[in-house]
């Protein structure tokens, strides 16, 4: 079962749009309805009254912020922080270390699936979620009656000397570089079975108050399937190639951001982030085919190489 999107929701009522001079203006027009005589000063900059208008209308557009900062902090799309933990608590769910409010605002929403034992597969993600920050997706299906497979998509913190060129890179462009790169030559790198997140999240779905009777589950982890990018942008003479060279290779690293289970990255889709203002084609050189991601797999973008080429009509 999806969750909602909650971007796609539309902006709430209740909370106003504020501008200052809508207020002033508001204020003067209700005391010359009561007190007409008084245009004559108010026309006077330097009158005292202007300045208690002011003050006042000052005064009144915090009292309405107040308002509106109140309405978002009861609703789950605006709320963070503190008033998010709240609403989270609804649901029996507190923020885990380092978990920042679009984590824990995800599993509030899964929430409503798990109000009792794990069995819908959103349900079984929210509990494999509320293990640690560091599960970052989790795939579920059932591969036959009577069984769960749950696969995760985690990250383990890891000496650079210990971890592949390539591992390195997967980990890079799926968690971003670790806090610690630079100084302590530490790393991310995707969690494979047998790693301690991996049988945390195996314990915590076997709990006797989460796993329904007569089901079992097998907790395994993601099946990376890393691909190269590499593309030819042909382009009139003029421009400059690596200035063009660079936006693509940006849109494409925006691409692969968005890697998920199950979502496959098409060629069609990498020459579209490719082609922009200036470009007149982009021959991708690789991958040669469509990467197709099933159960348990995603497709990860670890190398953009994008090679400018001038050339005349």
């Amino acid at each position: 079962m999806s969750t909602l999107d909650l971007s796609a929701l539309p902006r709430p009522a209740v909370v106003e749009t504020l501008d200052y001079e809508t207020v002033l203006a508001d204020l003067r027009a209700d005391l010359l309805r009561l007190y007409p005589a008084a245009a004559e000063v108010l026309a006077l900059e330097s009158e005292p009254l202007n300045k208690l208008l002011e003050v006042a209308a000052y005064r009144e557009l915090v009292i309405r912020a107040r308002i509106n900062d109140a309405a978002r902090a009861v609703m789950l799309p605006w709320a963070v922080g503190t008033d998010l933990d709240n609403l989270a608590a609804r649901y029996d769910l507190a923020r885990l270390p380092g978990e920042d409010d679009e984590r824990l605002r995800s599993r509030v929403l899964m929430g409503y699936h798990a109000l009792s034992a794990a069995g819908s597969p959103t349900s079984w993600r929210l509990r494999a979620m509320s293990v640690s920050v560091d599960v970052r997706q989790v795939d579920v299906w059932a591969d036959r009656p009577g069984r769960v497979k749950v696969c995760l998509l985690a990250r383990v913190a890891a000496n650079a000397n210990d971890v592949t060129p390539d591992q390195q890179a997967v980990g890079r462009a799926l968690f971003g570089e670790h806090p610690q790169a630079g100084a302590n030559s530490m790393c991310w790198r995707v969690a494979v079975p047998g790693d301690a997140i991996v049988g945390q999240t195996e314990a915590a779905l076997l709990a006797e108050d989460v796993r329904p009777l007569t089901v079992d589950v097998d907790v395994t982890a993601v099946r990376v399937l890393p691909l190269a990018v590499a593309a030819t942008l042909v382009h009139p003479p003029g421009p400059d190639g690596a200035l063009l060279a660079a936006g693509a290779a940006a849109r494409v690293r925006a691409l692969g951001a968005r890697a998920a289970f199950r979502v496959d990255v098409t060629r069609a889709a990498l020459v579209a982030a490719l082609m922009g203002d200036g470009i007149r084609d982009a021959v991708l050189a690789t991958p040669a085919a469509d990467i197709a991601a099933g159960r348990g797999e995603i497709p990860v973008i670890t190398s953009i190489t994008v090679t400018p080429q001038a050339r005349h009509d």
